[in-house]
């Protein structure tokens, strides 16, 4: 997706778009994470793994899904109308269905169809194994200068090359159940109000419950880089590091 919330507002109309918080969550780490790897790769300032962001992060960040932006939107007297778009609905052709469907606007649109696209999106990329290699570094497992971005992108890949290549499990901490269970509750409850029939064609609470499930276990939980480090699992690994 290129945003993850996103918001047209002109004079008095506001469009948001909104995706599931199990797939919001995740990603909104990703893109803050995305400005301020080089400080923790310097280790200037601790790296957060999606747990502790959770822990920390989660009633505040809230604030800034679509759901809580489209009921502030609506209390402020400027704004005349609130429209919620269901990403999930519209698909990968997000912007398509945008400029086409609800802006109306005939030439963008048109160019979009033709493979206009922006030049970059807000897609957050996966962060867990640059975590790990900043881990190592500060551990002085590796030599490598991480402090160039390139560096770090190179050393990142090639931990992940490497490990997948050993086939080696690694150690994973995943978010508090209480926690899990007010994500999943507050879906529920936006899903019944904002979107009726979408939710139950989608297969109701119990599809609902299925798709969180496997969100969690693909995306809520994170390596246990202080345990990988101390076993010294992957030491053979970094050895390889020469630079």
């Amino acid at each position: 997706f290129y945003s993850y919330y996103s918001i047209y507002l002109s004079n008095t109309f506001s469009f948001v778009f909104l995706l599931r918080l199990h797939d919001w969550l995740p990603s909104w780490y990703n893109q803050i994470m995305d400005h301020y790897t080089i400080i923790y790769a310097k280790g200037e300032e601790k790296f957060p793994n999606f747990v502790e962001w959770m822990d920390t992060n989660y009633d505040k960040f809230l604030q800034a899904h679509g759901i809580k932006l489209a009921d502030r939107y609506r209390s402020y007297d400027f704004v005349e109308s609130v429209r919620l778009i269901n990403m999930h609905k519209v698909g990968k052709n997000m912007i398509e269905h945008f400029f086409c469907n609800h802006l109306e606007a005939k030439a963008t649109c048109q160019a979009i169809k033709e493979g206009a696209k922006p030049s970059k999106s807000n897609i957050g990329s996966d962060h867990e194994y640059e975590r790990l290699t900043i881990k190592a570094k500060l551990s002085g497992k590796i030599p490598t200068d991480l402090g160039k971005p390139v560096n770090l992108v190179r050393a990142s890949k090639y931990l992940k090359q490497r490990v997948e290549q050993i086939n080696a499990t690694l150690p994973r901490i995943c978010p508090r159940e209480a926690l899990l269970k007010q994500v999943f509750q507050t879906e529920l409850e936006q899903e019944r109000a904002y979107f009726p029939e979408w939710h139950e064609s989608q297969g109701g609470e119990e599809g609902l419950r299925n798709e969180f499930d496997m969100a969690v276990k693909k995306k809520f939980c994170s390596f246990d880089v202080d345990k990988i480090i101390d076993s010294g699992m992957l030491d053979s690994i970094f050895k390889e590091f020469t630079i």
